[in-house]
C-alpha cells in the first residue's frame, strides 16, 4: 500500500483526526468513545470541579468507576472554565486545528459562551461539529432538557415493548443515549467524507436525542397509515403483525435449564408440529399449553445439551445471556467482542473489546482511568505552549 513502510502495520481508519469533546453523559461522550475507538485523537473538556458525572455512575472497584475507565479508554482529558475569557481562548485554540467538535449541552449554551457553531466555524470553516440534545436544536421545544427514557418514550419505541395489558417498557439500559451517539458516529463520519472526499465543507449537525430510534423504528408512520392503527405490542416479541402476534409466525419462547438459566428458542410455523411430538403433545396444542409442557424438557437439561437436541429439529436456541454469562462465554472472548484486561488499581478487569472489526488496533487501550485533568500538562503545557508555570498559575486562578 503507497504511504506505509513495509512491515508496518496499517493505519487505523480515524488516525490523524483530531476531535474536541465537550460534553457531558451520555450521547456526546458515547459518540466520542467510538471515534477513539477507531483512532482518533479525541481530547475531552471537563469542568475542574470533578468532570463528567459519567466519573460517578455505576459501580466501582478498588475505588475506580469501571463504566468511566472503559468510556474514556483512548481518550485525552482536560479541564478548561469556559466562562473565564482565558480559558474560552485555550478551547479556541484546540478547536482552531481539529477536524471534529462533539458536544451534546442544551441548545443555546455553547452560544451563550461565544462557542457555539457561528463562531467556531469562523475560526474553522473545515470543522465537522455534532451537537445532540433532548429535542434538537430547532423546533418549539428545542430549549427542554434531554433525557435517554424521555428521548425513548418520544420515539415511540417505549409503546412497542411489553405486554399488551400492563405498562409500556424500557430497556434496561441507556439505549436512546447510545444510539445517537452510534448515529453521530456515522453522522460525522458522512460529514468528514463529504468535505475530504465530494469537495465539501464543515458541517454542523443537528440530532435529536429520540430521532435515532424513531428512525430505527421505521415501520411504525406506514403500518399505522395502511392498517388505520398502532402496532399492538407483545412482549418482546415484533408488533408489527409477524412474528408471535400471528398464529403462523415465528415463535420465541423462554425456558429455564437445569443450571438456572434461561435460553429463547426462534421456533419457525412448521418447527411448532415438531416441539410438541419431543414431548408427546397434541400437534394444536397452541403456544401456551405446548410452553407448559416443554417446560419440564428444558427443567432436565443443560443448555448445550437441549441446543443439541433441538438442532436437528432446525429450531434454534441461544443462551439469554447477563454480564456474568457474557465475561465467562468462550464464543465471545474468541471473537474479541470480551477482552481480559489489567488495570494498575483495579487490577484483572472485563471489558467490551472494539467493533466493528477489521482495523488494526495497536497501540489503543481497553481501559484507562483517567484522571481528572490528567492530560492538562501534554496539551495545554506542551501542545498548545503554556508552559509549566504558566498552567500552574492557570490552574491557580480557576481557569484550567
Amino acid at each position: 500500500m503507497d504511504g506505509i513502510a513495509a512491515g508496518a502495520p496499517p493505519p487505523r481508519p480515524l488516525d490523524g483526526l483530531r476531535v474536541v469533546e465537550v460534553g457531558i453523559a451520555l450521547a456526546g461522550p458515547f459518540a466520542g468513545s467510538l471515534l477513539a475507538d477507531m483512532g482518533a485523537e479525541v481530547i475531552k473538556v471537563e469542568r475542574r470541579d470533578g468532570g463528567d458525572p459519567m466519573r460517578l455512575l455505576g459501580r466501582r472497584k478498588n475505588g475506580v468507576q469501571v463504566w468511566w475507565g472503559v468510556a474514556a479508554r483512548n481518550k485525552r482529558v482536560v479541564t478548561l472554565n469556559l466562562k473565564d475569557p482565558e480559558g474560552k481562548a485555550l478551547f479556541l485554540r484546540l478547536v482552531a486545528d481539529a477536524d471534529v467538535v462533539v458536544e451534546n449541552y442544551r441548545p443555546g449554551v455553547m452560544d451563550r459562551l461565544g462557542i457555539g457553531w457561528k463562531d467556531l466555524s469562523r475560526i474553522n470553516p473545515r470543522l465537522v461539529m455534532l451537537s445532540v440534545s433532548g429535542f434538537g436544536q430547532t423546533g418549539p421545544d428545542a430549549g427542554r432538557p434531554g433525557f435517554g427514557k424521555i428521548a425513548e418514550a418520544l420515539s415511540g419505541m417505549v409503546m412497542l415493548t411489553g405486554d399488551p395489558a400492563d405498562t409500556p417498557q424500557h430497556v434496561g439500559f441507556s439505549l436512546a443515549d447510545t444510539s445517537a451517539g452510534m448515529m453521530g458516529f456515522f453522522a460525522i463520519s458522512a460529514a468528514l467524507y463529504a468535505r475530504d472526499c465530494a469537495g465539501g465543507s464543515g458541517a454542523h449537525i443537528d440530532l435529536a436525542l429520540y430521532e435515532p430510534l424513531f428512525r430505527m423504528a421505521d415501520c411504525q408512520l406506514a403500518l399505522h397509515e395502511r392498517l388505520g392503527r398502532s402496532p399492538l405490542r407483545q412482549g418482546g416479541n415484533d408488533p408489527y403483525g409477524w412474528g408471535a402476534a400471528e398464529a403462523d409466525g415465528d415463535w420465541l419462547p423462554s425456558f429455564r435449564c437445569a443450571d438456572g438459566r434461561w435460553v429463547m428458542l426462534l421456533v419457525r410455523p412448521e418447527g411448532v408440529g415438531k416441539l410438541a411430538a419431543l414431548v408427546d403433545a397434541p400437534p394444536n396444542s397452541g403456544r401456551d399449553r405446548l410452553s407448559a409442557a416443554l417446560a419440564p424438557w428444558f427443567q432436565t437439561r443443560m443448555p448445550d445439551d437441549a441446543r443439541a437436541a433441538l438442532g436437528p429439529l432446525d429450531i434454534e436456541l441461544v443462551p439469554v445471556h447477563d454480564g456474568a454469562t457474557l465475561a465467562e462465554d468462550p464464543y465471545f472472548r474468541a471473537r474479541g467482542d470480551v477482552v481480559a484486561t489489567e488495570d494498575p488499581v483495579v487490577g484483572p478487569v472485563i471489558v467490551p473489546g472494539r467493533a466493528p472489526r477489521g482495523y488494526a488496533g495497536d497501540g489503543l487501550r481497553h481501559f484507562r482511568d483517567a484522571q481528572v485533568a490528567e492530560d492538562n500538562a501534554d496539551i495545554l503545557g506542551h501542545r498548545l505552549g503554556l508552559g509549566d508555570e504558566r498552567l500552574a498559575a492557570l490552574e491557580r486562578a480557576g481557569t484550567v
